[in-house]
C-alpha cells in the first residue's frame, strides 16, 4: 500500500529505495516481505503498529519518519513475514491510523 507515493519499483525490491526517495511529506508505504519458512518457535505476525519496533531508515535513503518493522509467522505458520511501515515525516496519531487500516486490511498470502 502506498499513500501519497507512486509505487516505483518491482515487487521483489526490498527496501524499496527509488520509492522512498521520491516520498513526499505525509506519504505512507505499507510493504510485507515473506523470506522463508518459519522458525522453529515463530509466532503468528500481529499486524499492530502499536507493537511494532522503530528503525533508522533505510540505506542510503532518508525517510524523515522512519520505520516501524513488524516480524513472525504468516498463516498456517508455513512462512515468515516482516511487514515494514514507512512514514516520510515524523507520524501524526491521523496518519498512524491510516497506517493501521493498512495493516488491517493486509491480506497475507494463505497457508502454502
Amino acid at each position: 500500500m502506498a499513500e501519497g507515493v507512486r509505487y516505483r519499483h518491482v515487487r521483489t525490491a526490498d527496501p524499496p529505495t527509488a520509492t522512498l526517495s521520491r516520498f513526499p511529506r505525509g506519504g505512507i508505504l505499507v510493504f510485507a516481505v515473506i523470506y522463508q519458512s518459519t522458525q522453529r518457535g515463530e509466532r503468528p505476525i500481529a499486524l499492530r503498529l502499536d507493537s511494532a519496533t522503530r528503525y533508522p531508515c533505510c540505506d542510503g535513503t532518508h525517510v524523515a519518519g522512519g520505520e516501524y518493522g513488524l516480524t513472525g509467522a504468516g498463516p498456517g505458520g508455513s512462512y515468515s513475514v516482516i511487514v515494514r511501515v514507512y512514514f516520510a515525516s515524523p507520524p501524526t496519531r491521523a496518519k498512524r491510523a491510516q497506517a493501521q487500516r493498512a495493516l488491517d486490511h493486509l491480506e497475507l498470502p494463505p497457508r502454502r
